[in-house]
């Protein structure tokens, strides 16, 4: 008899011991409720940068975009490597991501954020220039060698 009751009153007390009694539903924490609402505006982030990048895109000329699309479409590694922020390695990325529909697209190839996109963007809006070298300065020819040389030969 003692041992019936001191099951009933764990049942009572502790509703993991028995599976009849339903368990209360505890209302989210202020905690849970803030972190819910961190990830969704985390989840609407890519969207906010894809809608800048679609602003971006939209600027362009339509010659503008179409020399852009050829270049990215059918260059080589030298012209694609002639927009900014593309070097050896997002040239080949680029080339595993051909063809690509539109400018945009970019930023789905990785390593191609909004940054670099604003500069190509930038790039193919200022008539897509040749990147210029920085000329090295003219190192003045040593004569303090030869004169060095000709010492020791006397």
């Amino acid at each position: 008899m003692k041992l019936i009751l001191t099951l009933l009153g764990l049942c009572v007390v502790s509703p993991a011991f028995c599976a009849d009694v339903p368990a209360k539903k505890k209302a989210p924490s202020k905690a849970t409720v803030t972190e819910a609402a961190k990830k969704k505006a985390t989840a609407s982030a890519p969207n906010d940068a894809s809608a800048k990048a679609q602003a971006l895109a939209k600027t362009l000329t339509p010659s503008q975009e179409t020399k852009l699309l050829e270049i990215i479409n059918k260059g080589d590694d030298k012209s694609l490597q002639s927009l900014p922020g593309i070097g050896e390695t997002r040239a080949v990325a680029v080339k595993k991501a051909r063809p690509l529909k539109e400018p945009v697209d970019l930023m789905k190839i990785d390593g191609i954020g909004e940054g670099v996109f604003a500069d190509i963007v930038a790039h193919a809006k200022a008539g897509f220039p040749e990147a210029t070298k920085p000329e090295a300065p003219a190192k003045p020819k040593s004569s303090a060698k030869k004169k060095t040389a000709t010492k020791a030969k006397k």
